[in-house]
């Protein structure tokens, strides 16, 4: 899956981000946005803090991520490229969907049920933010049973 090895050589599969400070700052603004439209400073600077719980970030030249935020200027040009590919797998899904009904397998587009090196990063990935993060008891139980 192209789209999950994209994102796994951007975060890199050693868990280290591979981008610039701005770039992280942006992934950050747009991961809080997707959880909360209407974030706040705070909800900003705890994700950029949990974000860095589960992989190592090189901030420099800025100190911390609320120097970060305070004082650098997002780089969307890879969130742009993220979130293209984000709905152009979710139509994918919609329509495979449409055609075969709720339950089609969904192949490689199955985050959860895929073996792709992608994925497996990505589940690995949300269940080790789900000791910083608290998600919802449905999304949580999902978790538990990786």
């Amino acid at each position: 899956m192209g789209f999950l090895s994209f994102i796994g050589k951007w975060l890199g599969l050693g868990r280290r981000f591979s981008g610039t400070p701005e770039q992280y700052l942006a992934m950050v603004q747009y991961i809080a946005k997707k959880n909360n439209p209407e974030y706040s400073k705070d909800e900003l600077l705890q994700w950029g803090d949990v974000m860095q719980k589960a992989m190592k970030v090189n901030l420099q030249p800025y100190g911390d991520f609320k120097d970060l935020a305070e004082n650098g200027k997002p780089d969307y040009s890879m969130v742009e490229k993220v979130d293209g590919k984000m709905k152009e797998m979710a139509q994918r899904r919609d329509l495979k969907q449409a055609i075969y009904g709720p339950n089609a397998d969904l192949g490689e587009d199955d985050v959860m049920k895929s073996n792709d090196a992608g994925s497996v990063f990505a589940r690995k990935m949300v269940k080790d933010l789900s000791q910083h993060v608290r998600f919802s008891d449905v999304e949580q139980r999902k978790l538990n049973d990786l």
